[in-house]
C-alpha cells in the first residue's frame, strides 16, 4: 500500500520554471498515476493556502483533503511527517511524500509499488533521476552506485534527492529525528537528509545506513528549467497530462 501525502501551496516561487510548468498539470499527471495504480494507492492532500475551485474539487474527489494555512516550506513538511507518523498505517507500508511542482509519468506509482517489493533493501525510493548524480563531483560516495531491478526498471543508489520520496513507514518513524532536525530552518536541509539517514561524510558514525535508490530513466521530474530529469520529454509528458486532465478531470 502507497500512502501518498501530497504538500501543495496556494503560492508559486520564482524559480526558473520551464515553459509548460503549472500546478494544474502537475497534480494532473500525479492523479493520474494514482487513479492508474488503482487501489494500491491512497491519498491525503496537504494544502497551505486557499486553492483555485476545480483544484480542490479534484482534490476532495480523489482522497482527504487536510487545509493547514501559512506554514511555509519547512513547517510544511515537517507537518506532512506528522500526519504520516500520526496514522495508525502498517510499518510495512508506503509513504510517498509529494511536492506541488513535480511531473509524473503514469505508470509512476505502479512501478514504484512493485519495486518497493522486488528490492526489499532499500527503505527510500525517489522517482527523480536528479541530474545532479551526472553532473556534481562531489557525492559523498564518490560517483559509486549499486544497480537493482524492479517494476522493469532499473533502479541505482543514490546520495541524496529533493523532497519528494517514498519511505517505508517503519524507517521513516525510526529516522524522523533527522528529517525533523534538519528541517528546522525555513527550507528544509534536503541533502543533509539524506547523508545522514544513509551514514554518508560526516554522519557515517551513529547514524542509520539507509538505501535510497532512483529509476533509470526517470518516472517523475522536478519542474525546474536547469533541473528536468535527463532521457524523457517532459514537455510532451505535460501535454499528454494536459490532455488526460480536459477529458478526465474537467
Amino acid at each position: 500500500m502507497i500512502h501518498a501525502l501530497y504538500r501543495s501551496s496556494a503560492a508559486v516561487n520564482r524559480k526558473n520554471r520551464p515553459g509548460f510548468f503549472d500546478k494544474e498539470t502537475a497534480l494532473a499527471s500525479f492523479l493520474r498515476a494514482a487513479r492508474e495504480a488503482g487501489p494500491a494507492v491512497e491519498v491525503v492532500f496537504l494544502n497551505d493556502g486557499p486553492l483555485p475551485g476545480r483544484v480542490a474539487g479534484w482534490m476532495r474527489e480523489a482522497g482527504e483533503v487536510v487545509e493547514a494555512a501559512g506554514l511555509g516550506n519547512s513547517g510544511s513538511y515537517r507537518r506532512a511527517l506528522a500526519e504520516a507518523l500520526a496514522r495508525d498505517w502498517p510499518e510495512t507500508d508506503l509513504v510517498y511524500l509529494v511536492e506541488d511542482d513535480y511531473l509524473h509519468l503514469p505508470p509512476a506509482l505502479s512501478i514504484l509499488a512493485e519495486a518497493s517489493t522486488e528490492i526489499p533493501r532499500a527503505s527510500y525510493f525517489t522517482l527523480y533521476d536528479h541530474p545532479d548524480r551526472y553532473r556534481r563531483a562531489d557525492d559523498a560516495d564518490r560517483g559509486r552506485t549499486r544497480m537493482f531491478l524492479g517494476g522493469g526498471r532499473h533502479w541505482r543508489s543514490v546520495e541524496s534527492t529533493c523532497l519528494t520520496y517514498a519511505a517505508r513507514l517503519g524507517a521513516l518513524r525510526r529516522d524522523a529525528w533527522i528529517h525533523r532536525w534538519k528541517s528546522r530552518g525555513t527550507v528544509p536541509l534536503d541533502r543533509d537528509i539524506w547523508r545522514a539517514v544513509q551514514g554518508l561524510a560526516r554522519y557515517r558514525w551513529r547514524f542509520p545506513r539507509r538505501l535510497l535508490v532512483s529509476p533509470l530513466p526517470s518516472l517523475a521530474t522536478h519542474l525546474e528549467r536547469e533541473h528536468l530529469a535527463p532521457g524523457v520529454d517532459w514537455a510532451e509528458a505535460a501535454a499528454e497530462a494536459r490532455a488526460w486532465m480536459e477529458a478526465n478531470l474537467g
